[in-house]
């Protein structure tokens, strides 16, 4: 025993002992990495740490790589030394030489890299002489001193940065670092096989990567770096890149945040921590040598969604990728929108692609020379080509999958890319700092709270461009749009920066704006990944770089949440707050949400966590909004009608702008001067005879004089006989821009073309006649069209018509119409689809496919598309189908209009190839049985969609009067009712809620629309069926929540930021323990207790003292409206009848309703809508509803 203790110890011993060792070594391989174990990220930083891992992971390729430690770069520190008073003369010289606002610099992100390494060469030129030379590390920290906290600016700020890293690079290596980066690439190349391998050195600083901070990008990289000397040059670069502006920036920033957290808690370690672990002068470096790839495809992956940490179903299988053509620094950087893939497993193990196009103009290769790399330019049609085939993106998925498991089921970022012969390599994998540290920290803890845009100001909110939402919330301020890193000193606190792209240059900037706009990028980019650390709202990919220049020193405001940027400063509210999904109370009645934002469902996706969780409520018209485009008219575009549908419509908008026109002339709100006798003389050619008589010569005697003046007045009595047909139609003359009409009105044709329409004419003469006048009109137009007169003429008109129709608003509908079969084909072909049936069915498939994997488990209740006909007809191409409706709430929606067979499509697609089970489909806006039944049958037998088949589920939304008064009837069609209370409402009490005059009369406490829903709700327990709630009345009004509840609703849904909230609310509602017999004198107490709350709260809480019944506040109210007519009558007519009148409307619209809420027999509704429903007692319904609860929804 004592022996194999002691043999154990000293295993121990030598084993310490080999660490050590390795410990000192300048060049450390993968498997000296995993002997050291996690301590050595401190040694060689978190890049080479986790490349150590994933290249020792089953089935995962990583390229051959070596670590060169962080000793090395202290030994550059301690073993050189610096002249430090000509590194300042010459630095002081070359940069005030510099006018850091020029256009040029500003252009070129690497002039700042080469304007240093200039610097430091003509250090090095310089004769140093007897000058005291100190250490470089003593150079560097006096220059950095107080750094962390000056309050310099950016031009400051920089200059410091140039002067170290100007040092690093004025001194050679020490040999020995020179050696062990020599030794690093040799080694590359013999495990390689091959002799003068390209290299990517890349830095690997403490910390970056790492499973606390992503750090990443701050420091350099240099790709394609071949031999020996060009690998020591690089490594030299990187060294001084420790020292950049935007790492000695992040470092400043982070001690800056934790000495504010320090302040405002009064915890002196955090200041204290933070100062110690973020100091400058504790900066240290190692770095990565690593063999690179000629990829094919390049791109990131990430275990979870980037912007939501979504992970997918409960197996946490979700990856989303980003892909781009050549080196993966194109995506990175952002310099193109990547391609997005999402890919998640079925239930039975297959794996799911669902992929949207980016655009990807360009990519990055090595360069022709062999060393470094180039930026080349892609054709449009390779842009706009899928970067990863389906089988790729899978392969990529399980990859990334691998590298999870590895690190313990972390949500894991990589890189990855694809050479030409279609293998796929790892080239870096980390941590996601974001997400892994919330979900460490808060498991079941979901943070809402941030701005967003006011719901109703979007209505009228102009949208300048659009792009992808890489970072939820709002954020408004001025544009400040930075060509460059060197120009952050235009940021200040609360400005929108915008850029091309961003780089980890413009951190700094980022960290104090108040939202952010890249031209380019994905949602991993640099821009994605900074902005979502920082919780900065975000738009990326906008892909209008333009636009996006001419918006610097405009106010805007951006929509991170909806990938939109507004004109101006549109109206905020704060939303959300922290849901806790563990201390969610249990509640009989299920609380479900109402959703149509898929990124908002993958933010929200824990919710499934809670045991009787279900999406009531999925509308389909935010996906739909995606497409843009109207389904007829991507029909039309694909069967090839388009065009004409296109040219006829344009024909009837014509058609009406010369109405308007004629009526605007008629009016005299226009005028059109034609000189209308000049005009006729040319078109009839008469006024050229007239010249030629008039200038005939040789006329000597009286009779041909005569003679002459005969022909002239012949020839004017024409032209008068011409003139009066052109003022018969002259409107028709000032409005048509078709010379050869003008020509038939002035010689007097028309009249005789429409005789020739006549169908009861002969054929065959009225045929030749027309086509001997319609030649003459061709001949005539040939003679005049190149006239000046008439090119004048018709300019005159064609420019009345253009004024006209932009004071008209017609103008843009018909560029609208005109350019609509090139907007479709300009769409498909960006989003990479072949026809307008696939972009429909793919981007709505895809949509509920998300949706599916976010809620996996937990039912989603998808309602078809309910658009009303004003709706429809703001979509592209919605002109040419939709007509304008007066009230388009009752009219052309919901099943009248039939689900599109697309739509359908798209949702077995979901269901099925997508693996969706857990979607069933509701039905809106049913008006009658005849409706319900023949939308039944069609969906059964022409799609083969039928309740109870594999699970489906068919609800109706119960939304209409008729739906409540025939529910026993309707309930018969359907699984089960979802009651729509906003239509309900309006519908029962004859009111449009969107008109402002009637708000008022809407009312979900009205009886009439009580008894609808406990109608509904009762019927459904009659059926054994499920009825649900939608609307927010349920969060909103504590009666409706306890109507809903107390007669036994088997679920409510509300908005995701009320959830919470609701869930609490229902759950003390259901502890009163009210029975529904009960519910009646319920809904009585709750009324009067309102009732008198509103007097205490304007000033009549006297009168309680005398009056507290309902039946007494009832005949107060009679006697004072009694005394305020009264008064009214008396004023009618005098100055005093308006203060009067208005002293009547406020005491009525305060009182009217609560009074006879109080005093409604409240029983005698629920007991009617009971015996509606088939109930002969409450102890049927009780029977009922008790069974209702034991089924599985």
């Amino acid at each position: 025993m004592a022996r194999g203790e002691n043999q154990q110890g000293q295993c121990k011993t030598r084993t310490a002992r080999d660490v050590e060792k390795i410990k000192q070594k300048l060049v450390l391989t993968g498997k000296d990495i995993k002997t050291i174990g996690e301590e050595a990220e401190l040694l060689v930083g978190g890049k080479n740490y986790n490349t150590a891992i994933i290249s020792t992971i089953e089935d995962i390729r990583a390229p051959q790589f070596r670590a060169i430690s962080s000793l090395a770069f202290h030994k550059l520190l301690d073993e050189t030394r610096v002249n430090a008073a000509t590194i300042r003369s010459v630095v002081d010289k070359e940069y005030d030489t510099i006018d850091w606002n020029d256009d040029e610099i500003n252009k070129d992100p690497e002039y700042l890299k080469k304007f240093v390494r200039d610097t430091a060469r003509k250090v090095r030129k310089v004769i140093v002489g007897e000058g005291t030379q100190i250490r470089l590390r003593t150079f560097i920290n006096n220059v950095v001193e107080g750094f962390a906290t000056s309050p310099e600016g950016i031009d400051q700020l920089r200059k410091r940065s140039v002067l170290v890293q100007v040092a690093i690079l004025s001194v050679d290596l020490p040999e020995d670092v020179q050696e062990a980066v020599r030794q690093a690439y040799q080694e590359i190349c013999k495990e390689a096989g091959q002799e003068n391998v390209p290299v990517a050195v890349r830095s690997s600083a403490a910390g970056e990567d790492s499973r606390k901070k992503a750090f990443a990008g701050l420091q350099d990289t240099y790709l394609n770096i071949v031999g020996e000397d060009a690998v020591v040059e690089a490594y030299h670069w990187d060294c001084a890149s420790a020292y950049n502006l935007r790492s000695m920036t992040y470092r400043r920033e982070a001690i800056l945040d934790a000495v504010a957290r320090a302040e405002s808690t009064g915890d002196d370690s955090i200041a204290i921590q933070a100062k110690k672990e973020w100091a400058i002068e504790n900066t240290s470096l190692s770095v990565c040598i690593m063999r690179m790839i000629n990829p094919v495809i390049s791109g990131t992956a990430f275990s979870a969604d980037t912007a939501t940490g979504c992970r997918g179903t409960d197996r946490k299988d979700l990856v989303s990728i980003d892909a781009s053509y050549g080196l993966g620094e194109a995506v990175v950087s952002g310099m193109v929108t990547p391609d997005k893939f999402y890919v998640f497993q079925r239930d039975d193990g297959q794996e799911v692609v669902i992929r949207y196009m980016g655009y990807k103009a360009k990519k990055i290769v090595y360069d022709d020379s062999g060393e470094g790399t180039k930026v080349v330019d892609l054709p449009d049609e390779e842009a706009c080509r899928w970067s990863l085939s389906l089988a790729q993106a899978e392969m990529v998925a399980k990859g990334v999958r691998a590298i999870s498991r590895a690190y313990g089921g972390m949500i894991m970022d990589t890189e990855f890319c694809i050479d030409s012969s279609d293998r796929l390599w790892f080239v870096q994998a980390r941590p996601e700092t974001r997400w892994n540290e919330e979900l460490e920290k808060h498991p079941h803890t979901i943070f809402m709270r941030r701005m967003e845009v006011e719901p109703k100001a979007l209505e009228s909110a102009e949208v300048i461009v659009e792009g992808n939402g890489a970072s939820r919330g709002a954020g408004q301020g001025v544009v400040r749009f930075l060509r460059s890193a060197l120009e952050l000193n235009k940021i200040g606190k609360g400005d929108v920066l915008a850029a091309e792209r961003t780089d980890p240059d413009m951190v700094p900037g980022m960290r104090i704006a108040s939202a952010i706009i890249a031209d380019a990028g994905g949602d991993t980019s640099h821009a994605a990944i900074t902005s979502r650390e920082l919780g900065i709202p975000a738009v990326i990919g906008v892909k209008r770089l333009e636009i996006l220049r001419n918006l610097d020193g405009e106010e805007v405001t951006v929509d991170g949440s909806r990938g939109k940027v507004y004109r101006g400063l549109i109206p905020l509210i704060e939303v959300g707050g922290e849901i806790d999904v563990s201390k969610l109370p249990a509640t009989r009645t299920k609380v479900g949400l109402i959703l149509a934002d898929v990124g908002q469902a993958l933010f929200l996706s824990r919710l499934r966590e809670v045991p009787d969780f279900e999406v009531g409520l999925l509308r389909a018209e935010f996906m739909l909004g995606n497409i843009g485009v109207h389904p007829m008219a991507l029909e039309a575009y694909d069967n090839g009608t388009l065009q004409v549908l296109v040219e006829k419509k344009l024909k009837e908008m014509e058609n009406d702008l010369t109405k308007i026109i004629k009526d605007q002339l008629a009016d005299g709100a226009v005028t059109l001067d034609l000189k209308l006798r000049q005009y006729v003389g040319i078109v009839t050619g008469l006024a050229d005879r007239v010249k030629e008589l008039t200038e005939q010569e040789g006329a000597r005697g009286t009779d041909e004089v005569l003679a002459l003046h005969r022909k002239l007045r012949e020839l004017d009595h024409k032209w008068d006989e011409h003139l009066e047909l052109a003022t018969k139609r002259l409107d028709t003359l000032k409005t048509s821009t078709d010379l050869h009409e003008h020509i038939a009105i002035i010689m007097g044709y028309s009249d005789e073309l429409l005789q020739h329409n006549d169908a009861t004419a002969n054929f065959s003469e009225t045929q030749a006649r027309r086509q001997e006048i319609e030649s003459r009109i061709k001949e005539i137009a040939e003679r005049i069209k190149d006239n000046p007169f008439v090119q004048n003429v018709m300019e005159k008109i064609r420019s009345l018509r253009a004024d006209v129709a932009k004071k008209v608003s017609l103008e843009q509908e018909m560029e609208d119409v005109r350019s609509l079969p090139q907007k479709i084909a300009e769409i498909l072909h960006l989003k990479g689809y072949r026809s307008g049936k696939e972009l429909y069915v793919q981007t709505l498939a895809q949509g509920l496919a998300l949706f599916a994997m976010a809620f996996y488990g937990k039912p989603i209740i998808y309602r078809t598309t309910d658009y009303k006909t004003n709706e429809y007809r703001n979509l592209l191409g919605g002109l040419l189908f939709e007509d304008y409706e007066d009230n388009p709430m009752l009219g052309y929606r919901g099943v009248a209009r039939d689900v599109h067979d697309w739509e359908l499509e798209a949702f077995k697609l979901a269901r099925g190839a997508f693996g969706g089970k857990n979607l069933q489909l509701m039905l809106p806006f049913v008006r009658t049985l005849e409706q319900a039944r023949s939308m039944k049958r069609y969906l059964a037998n022409v799609h083969k969609l039928r309740s109870g088949e594999d699970g489906l589920k068919l609800i109706l939304m119960s939304e209409i009067p008729s739906n409540a008064i025939l529910a026993k009837e309707f309930i018969k069609e359907f699984d089960g009712f979802s009651i729509g209370s906003n239509d309900m409402t309006q519908l029962v009490l004859g009111t449009d809620r969107d008109n402002a005059r009637l708000r008022h009369i809407y009312d979900e406490e009205d009886p009439a629309v009580v008894w609808a829903i406990l109608v509904t709700i009762f019927t459904g327990q009659k059926f054994g069926k499920k009825v649900g709630f939608c609307g927010q009345g349920v969060s909103n009004s504590k009666i409706i929540r306890g109507l809903v509840c107390i007669a036994g609703i088997v679920s409510a849904s509300v908005v995701p930021d009320t959830y919470a909230q609701t869930k609490y609310d229902i759950a003390a509602t259901e502890k009163e323990n009210v029975k529904p017999k009960e519910l009646g004198a319920w809904l009585k107490k709750q009324h009067l207790d309102r009732l008198h709350n509103i007097m205490r709260e304007n000033g009549y809480g006297h009168i309680l003292k005398k009056h507290s019944t309902a039946s007494d506040l009832m005949d107060w109210y009679e006697g004072e409206l009694a005394r305020l007519h009264e008064q009214l009558h008396s004023n009618l007519g005098s100055s005093k009848e308006h203060f009067y009148r208005q002293e009547l409307e406020s005491f009525r619209s305060l009182f009217h309703k609560p009074v006879i809420y109080a005093n409604w027999d409240w029983n005698s509704t629920v007991v009617d809508a009971l015996h509606q429903a088939g109930f002969s007692s409450f102890e049927e319904q009780e029977k009922a509803m008790e069974e209702q609860a034991k089924k599985v929804w």
